[in-house]
């Protein structure tokens, strides 16, 4: 199971210094076991895209169009999906860069563009009443 931060480390690994190869080799495995995954979901749209087999009518062009308006959704969908997950690591309540004092977290949406296209963040924001001003915690800043 990926936990938050590997697959960020598995796409850079190579480039960290001082990386365990332990830590290193379990993520390359883990980028593996996600690559077949992905190819398993390829070959299950294809069978639902073309149920009864795919015609001599259907020319390549038309088969990479299904794909890559497939590969486009998964991109959205898995994008929203961990930007939502990794929001939920920062709770409820949030501290002021200003001022330290704790601050209500709500979340406001937010039009992205991703490789996958347009995708809905729901990006945290906190207003402190002491400074008077509202900010915009990420799940990088809650780590530090």
């Amino acid at each position: 199971m990926l936990r938050a931060g590997d697959f960020g480390r598995v796409l850079d690994c190579k480039s960290k210094e001082g990386q365990d190869m332990a830590d290193e080799k379990r993520l390359e495995r883990k980028r593996g076991e996600i690559e077949e995954l992905a190819e398993g979901w390829g070959k299950l749209l294809a069978r639902e895209a073309f149920p009864n087999g795919v015609g001599l009518d259907v020319d390549l062009f038309t088969m990479e169009e299904i794909a890559a308006t497939a590969a486009k959704r998964l991109v959205r969908g898995a994008i929203e999906t961990m930007t939502d997950d990794q929001a939920e690591t920062l709770g409820t309540e949030h501290p002021c860069p200003g001022c330290g004092k704790l601050c209500q977290l709500d979340y406001r949406s937010r039009s992205i563009q991703v490789r996958g296209g347009p995708a809905e963040l729901n990006e945290p924001v906190a207003h402190c009443s002491t400074c008077r001003r509202d900010f915009f915690p990420s799940a990088s800043s809650a780590q530090n």
